[in-house]
């Protein structure tokens, strides 16, 4: 069997240079951290920031302009063994390049659902712009043999560092020739996507229109003890909502309570974090409605099945424009996506994500929020490069 991973070909900020090229993942700005990142020329947002409004031309001119400035490194073919270190927490893993063939073969094992208008837009920008840096992220099986090898790596003084702006610190180490064959060997099972499935979707699907044979897509790899889950809350936008009828519906099984604002974040499994039109409420889930079976008791789960769909007529969160996803918690983003209701679902379990990707089956969209997420940036691909 094939390996799923092989190194790293294509450009790494210069030190110097690297906190203005590097930003946090795009879905964690604000619309007016976007914009400060698109024009500053030096940062990879200024060569993406319009999106499928890039051309191929602009891009790789970008690209072309960085390296001859110093602003980019080439490296590569190399594996990068990558520490991103966040005020007193740090996780390690590795960088390399996955194979879309492997994605569409089900070797690289999605665990959720996409939603359409995202995948459609992702393909627009792969196929205008052709540069790539924003890695997806995919979790393995904990592996002695790699372990080793990253720990014998990171004892060595880092091959790149900076300090990004946000103050987090990130390392990156090389390992080349034999050394990161013997390390792809290692993934020939499978993989687990856990912050990436529109980016892999729409990766296929731009391979699949131009007829390529195996192109490969940037990724970060950490074994399944590196990650951390937390949610994202459900947005219904729905002006025409009746609130008091919702919450008698929800009374009429469930155990729906008044909670301060500071008590919305979920301690257990079944229960939920809700705001009501500015009134925040704890949900337990009435235990005689949870299934036996792991996959439909997941709390993202019970909370489509329980209630978005009997309670707002949302039977398909794929595709539904009323439905927006929030990471986390209410506030960051509650300017631009006005809520009448909002539901935070308590985090699945990594073990969980597993099996149900295992079992070929598929949670709906934006059902996990995986950290780490790999900043735009760190590593830069042109796809058209193999």
């Amino acid at each position: 069997m094939v390996s799923l991973l092989q190194p790293f070909t294509g450009y790494v900020p210069a030190t110097e240079f690297a906190r203005r090229v590097v930003g946090p993942p795009v879905s964690t700005l604000s619309p007016d951290q976007r914009e400060a990142a698109r024009l500053d020329p030096l940062s990879f947002r200024h060569v993406v920031g319009k999106g499928a409004g890039t051309s191929v031309e602009e891009a790789q001119e970008w690209v072309r302009a960085c390296n001859e400035q110093g602003v980019l490194r080439p490296v590569g073919p190399a594996l990068l063994v990558y520490r991103l270190t966040h005020e007193t927490t740090s996780v390690t893993g590795l960088i390399g390049e996955v194979s879309i063939a492997a994605y569409d073969s089900g070797l690289i094992k999605r665990h959720e659902t996409t939603i359409s208008r995202t995948e459609l837009k992702m393909a627009r920008y792969m196929r205008k712009t052709r540069v790539y840096g924003n890695p997806v992220a995919l979790a393995y099986r904990e592996n002695d043999i790699v372990s080793k090898a990253i720990a014998a790596r990171v004892s060595s003084e880092a091959d790149y560092s900076f300090d990004a702006a946000d103050g987090s610190k990130h390392h990156m180490w090389k390992i080349e020739g034999d050394a990161a064959a013997n390390i792809c060997q290692q993934f020939r099972d499978e993989l687990y996507i856990t912050d990436g499935h529109h980016r892999l979707a729409a990766a296929s699907h731009v391979a699949a229109k131009e007829g390529r044979l195996d192109p490969h897509l940037p990724a970060g790899l950490f074994s399944s003890g590196e990650l951390h889950l937390r949610s994202f809350a459900r947005c219904v936008v729905d002006p025409g909502i009746n609130t008091r009828e919702i919450i008698a519906r929800i009374r009429e099984d469930h155990v729906l309570e008044p909670i301060s604002q500071l008590e919305i974040r979920p301690t257990e499994r079944f229960e939920f974090g809700v705001e009501l039109e500015g009134e925040t409420y704890r949900l337990r889930i009435a235990p005689r409605l949870i299934p036996d079976d792991v996959y439909h008791s997941l709390d993202v789960n019970l909370l489509q099945d329980l209630i978005l769909d009997p309670l707002f007529g949302i039977t398909n969160p794929r595709n539904d424009p009323r439905l927006r996803f929030i990471a986390d918690q209410p506030g960051a983003e509650e300017d631009q996506i006005p809520c009448q209701a909002w539901f935070l679902p308590y985090p699945a379990s990594v073990a969980d994500v597993m099996t149900v990707a295992d079992s070929g089956l598929a949670m709906p969209p934006k059902s996990t929020l995986f950290t780490p997420k790999l900043p735009s940036g760190l590593v830069i691909r042109e796809l058209d490069k193999t």
